[in-house]
C-alpha cells in the first residue's frame, strides 16, 4: 500500500522496483500543492498531479539535508 510521502524539491525517492526518482519542482495553486515534477536518472522529467504522486509507492532514498551534512559526497 502506498504511503503519502510529502515531496521535497531535491530529495531522491525509490519506488518498489528500485528506480530512483528526484523531485525537480513543485507547483502550487492558491497556496495548495497541486503538481510534482519528477526527474529520472536518465534526465527524463514527468509532471504528476498530487493524486498521481500519492499513488506511487515510494520511500525516501536520500534527502538534501543528509547530502549537505556529508559535504555533498555520498557515503557507501
Amino acid at each position: 500500500m502506498a504511503q503519502n510521502i510529502e515531496p521535497e524539491v531535491g530529495n531522491w525517492y525509490m519506488n518498489m522496483t528500485g528506480q530512483l526518482i528526484k523531485v525537480w519542482a513543485l507547483a502550487y495553486h492558491r497556496g495548495r500543492l497541486t503538481t510534482v515534477v519528477i526527474e529520472f536518472l536518465n534526465g527524463e522529467r514527468r509532471i504528476l498531479s498530487l493524486a498521481d504522486w500519492n499513488r506511487l509507492d515510494l520511500e525516501v532514498h536520500l534527502n538534501r539535508a543528509a547530502h549537505r551534512r556529508n559535504g555533498g559526497r555520498f557515503r557507501r
